[in-house]
This record gives C-alpha cells, structure tokens and sequence, in this order.
C-alpha cells in the first residue's frame, strides 16, 4: 500500500492527471528522482601526525564497510546504511586550475581550465529525459541567487548550449513557484504564451536573417543565442502543456518561508531542503539542484560559519595553522552535514506516494565538493546516498585510484540507473559500477 499525500500534514491535495504525452515503459514504473547538493571551499582534512588527524579528517581513515565515521561526518551515522562515501573521483581537466572556477564543472564535467567554455549539466541531461512527467523539469536552487559571472556561477545547472540556469533563493519564492496560485486567469496564461511565442518567433526569423555573411566567430555566437531562444521555446512549449492540470495545495504555513540567510542559517538551510523534499513528494519535479553557496568566497554563505560562533568559510579554509584551525574547519564541515543529515532523514521516514518504498529509495543524491584540502581540485569529498530501488548499494567507503577514474565515469552509471542509454559523458572513460555492489 502505497502512502497518500494527505497523510503529510502540509499537503492537502495531491496533483491532477498529467498532461497527455508519450510515456516509456521505464517513465511509467514510477518516478526516479535526482538532486544534487554542493558546499564550497573543501573539507578539514588534517596530515597524519597532526593532533586533529584522527577525529577531525572529512574522510574516513578505512575503506569498506567497516569504515569508521570521523566526525565531521557523525551526523549521518544512523544513515550510514543509505550512503556511499567517496574518495578518489575528481575532474582531471580542472585538476591544476584555480580552485575557485571549479563550481562552474562540478555537474558537468567541461574543461573551463584554460579558456571559459561549458556544457550540458547532469542534473539537466536527467530532466531532458523525465522532465515531460512533472510540471517543473527541474529546480534550480542556490543561497545567492541568480548566476553569477563566468567561472564563479551560482548555479549548478547549465543548457545544452552551456548556459548557467539561474537558480532560485528566496523560500517564499520558490513556494510560490512550485505551488503558488496564478494570478492570471487560465485564458490570460495562454493569451501570455501567445504572445511570448510570437516574440519567440520573430527573433527567430530576425536571427535567421543576421546569419547571412557573418564571420565564423560572429557565426558562432549566433548559433549559440539561437540555440538559447529554442531552449526558451521548449520550456515554454512545456509549461503551456501543464496549464489545466491543478497544482498540488499545499499550506505555506508549514514552511519557514520568511527566513533568510542573513537572520538564521540553519532555519533557511532546512527551509530550502523542506521545499526540496515536498518538490519530491509532490512530484512537481524530479531533478534538483542546491549550491550552498558560491566557490568565489564572495557569496553569501561566506559568512555562514557564523552561525556556529566561526569565521568566514574561506577564512576557515586558510587558517589551518592557527590554533584549532583545523578542528574549527571541521566543526563546519560537521554544521553542513548535521543538515544533510535532516534532509536525508525526511526523504526516508517518508514512504513514496506512487511506489513501493522511501522517497529515499527512489531519489539518487549527491553531496560534494569540486575541492579538497585548501584550493586542490583533486579527490572531491563525496557522499552519494539514496537510489536503493534503482539499484545502487549503500554502507560502505569506497576510495578510488584517480589514475584510473573520474568523476564523469560516476555520471555514466547515475544516469544508466535513471534508464538513460548512455556510455558517455563528458571525459568519462567507462561506468563505475562499484556503487551498485555493496
């Protein structure tokens, strides 16, 4: 027996049918989800000898199940069972590069190192292929906003054409995007996609008629703002498709909508994955992605730190030699994983609405970082958890030769789970299979 909505407190109403629509054999099995969630600024990872070494390294000292939890990472020991802690895996391309650029390829795998270039983003490839299913294809989060500039984004979801896709911050905000009632009225809605579409074509047409001898380079960049107009299209052509269906009711008051990062960390942090969880639960969405905050050390969650009476994260990351400066580092990293641990723990005590199982078991997250000790690119801490229904095994700390493998070798398999037919993606070089075998 499945769970209904109306059992969740908050949740009043469950979604009408969907939009009709060619199904697959693997869509109608039941949702598959994916998130992915990135902290800044690497972990405390203290040399062996240092008095913090044993207690306070981000990984743990073994491999196998019978790792033992450091604790930076104690906060997850009653979900240990549900996740996969990894070592070894980076990007070689951005290996050497400016630690601070390495947000921008986290999901993507692109070699930006020398000159700014990017592709199609993970979480985006798996929205292409079940986002038809759901009114949003994907959620786009992050604490700042927006995107930022080239190598410093705020967002970790990029377009095909590898444009940033800019991401969402405010709670209320993101509520009323998922759940939110429409001002306008239905007839209004599609007399606005109308004229959005005309607009649309017209820049086609005036786009179409540019292309006419334009030098390569101008050629270029044509192709790539066309590109982007399209991909506009396509979002619009998708939201038209949702408008008779009714969203999910759900009551705000049961979310912390009013907090900021500014005023209370810890209360905006679980807001963002309260309305991650019940984007899930709604199935208003089934790819989601959360950056913390920005690798640039400028972003807001800069100062999150403070909340637990430390310095700025960056600070942190530098002041290894100060006295406690490890531990201090640590004591953050552990403050980060305290609410993952919430998050993880939610989409577990809740059984999916539509199958079988946990929202956990059918909801593959990532967790990570595109740095390590202090401004190193290499052996990105890592925790892949949930996805048990899809076929991935949990309970142990697998460390990986990165002579051998990669990152993007990780994507390959995440999506092979998600029943997308694929043997490559970005740099990849093969699958890492070893997440499917306990």
């Amino acid at each position: 027996m499945f769970a209904s909505l109306r059992d969740v407190p908050f949740v009043h109403e469950v979604r009408g049918s969907e939009p009709e629509h060619d199904q697959s054999e693997a869509l109608r099995q039941g949702p598959k989800r994916f998130c992915c969630i990135f902290f800044p600024n690497g972990v405390s990872l203290p040399p062996a000898g240092h008095p913090a070494h044993d207690d306070w390294h981000w990984f743990p000292h073994s491999v196998g199940r019978d790792y033992v939890l450091t604790r930076p990472l104690e906060p997850l020991g009653k979900l240990r069972d549900e996740l996969t802690i990894l070592s070894g895996l980076s990007h070689p391309a951005m290996r050497t590069s400016i630690a601070h650029i390495t947000a921008d390829s986290f999901l993507t795998g692109a070699d930006s190192s020398r000159e700014y270039t990017n592709s199609l983003s993970l979480d985006q490839l798996i929205a292409n292929h079940l986002g038809s299913q759901t009114r949003f294809p994907s959620l786009t989060l992050s604490s700042d906003g927006g995107v930022g500039t080239p190598g410093r984004t705020q967002t970790l979801s990029f377009s095909a054409s590898g444009r940033p896709i800019p991401s969402l911050s405010k709670p209320r905000a993101i509520f009323n995007r998922l759940f939110g009632v429409e001002n306008q009225t239905l007839v209004e809605q599609r007399r606005q996609f109308g004229r959005n579409q005309s607009i649309l074509d017209n820049v086609l047409e005036e786009t179409a008629a540019l292309g006419q001898g334009l030098s390569a380079a101008d050629r270029q960049r044509l192709d790539e703002y066309t590109t982007s107009v399209r991909e506009i299209e396509k979002r619009l052509a998708s939201a038209d498709r949702w408008l008779d269906v009714q969203r999910p009711s759900v009551d705000p008051a049961g979310f912390e909508l009013s907090a900021t990062p500014r005023d209370d960390v810890e209360a905006y942090i679980r807001v963002i994955y309260d309305l991650m969880y019940v984007a899930f639960l709604t199935d208003s969405t089934r790819s989601i992605t959360y950056q913390i905050t920005s690798e640039d050390a400028k972003g807001i969650g800069d100062r999150f730190p403070g909340a637990i009476g430390l310095p700025g994260h960056h600070s942190l990351s530098h002041g290894t030699a100060k006295e406690n400066g490890y531990e201090n580092w640590a004591r953050y990293d552990q403050f980060l994983t305290t609410q993952f641990a919430y998050f993880l723990e939610r989409l577990r005590s809740t059984s999916d609405p539509f199958q079988q199982g946990s929202l956990l078991d059918h909801t593959s997250v990532l967790y990570g970082c595109s740095t390590s000790r202090t401004h190193q690119a290499v052996n990105y801490p890592l925790i892949l958890a949930g996805g048990r229904a899809m076929g991935f095994a949990h309970g142990s700390h697998k460390r990986f030769d990165e002579s051998r493998h990669r990152l993007s070798d990780l994507y390959v398999t995440l999506l092979q789970q998600f029943g997308i037919e694929v043997d490559r993606f970005a740099d990849s070089t093969t699958s890492l299979r070893e997440v499917l075998d306990a």
